[in-house]
């Protein structure tokens, strides 16, 4: 038993695709397909870190909880992917500049960051710069290029 994505081309040369449960062989079905069929294996996809996906009937409709989202009634677990998000890994920074400032009591950190290829800068000249680049972070650039 599974889902499949039925897709045809219309009356009008539109595509349009329906979701529907099959038991045993695979069959194109019968009428209100026009001329061009595909059929993809279908899932559905649920994005979720903490919470497994599940299916609840209620009141003859099946959900896939927690998102509510209504599915097949003949939609099952294994219809469902469980996409988990990648774990955010805190990147080390492997260049750091520390430049005083016009007034004698504040000092900048310019940090590069070399895995996203990111610079930052806690200069308040790097958020009135037109590209997000301020002289601290240009000569940073100028360093890491040579």
């Amino acid at each position: 038993m599974a889902l499949w994505k039925f897709t045809n081309l219309n009356k009008h040369g539109n595509y349009r695709s329906r979701i529907i449960h099959t038991k045993g062989a695979l069959s194109i079905p019968g009428n209100g397909f026009g001329p061009t069929v595909f059929a993809n294996r279908f899932k559905y996809e649920y994005k979720g870190e903490v919470l497994p996906p599940t299916i609840a009937s209620i009141s003859g409709k099946k959900y896939l909880m927690p998102l509510w989202k209504e599915v097949d009634p003949n939609t099952t677990i294994d219809d469902i992917n469980w996409i988990k998000p990648k774990p955010k890994v805190k990147q080390e920074p492997i260049v750091v500049m520390t430049v005083s400032s016009s007034n004698a009591n504040k000092t900048y950190k310019t940090v590069y960051y070399p895995d996203s290829g990111k610079f930052h800068c806690n200069c308040p000249g790097r958020w009135r710069a037109f590209d997000g680049k301020c002289k601290h972070i240009k000569t940073l650039e100028l360093k890491i290029n040579k």
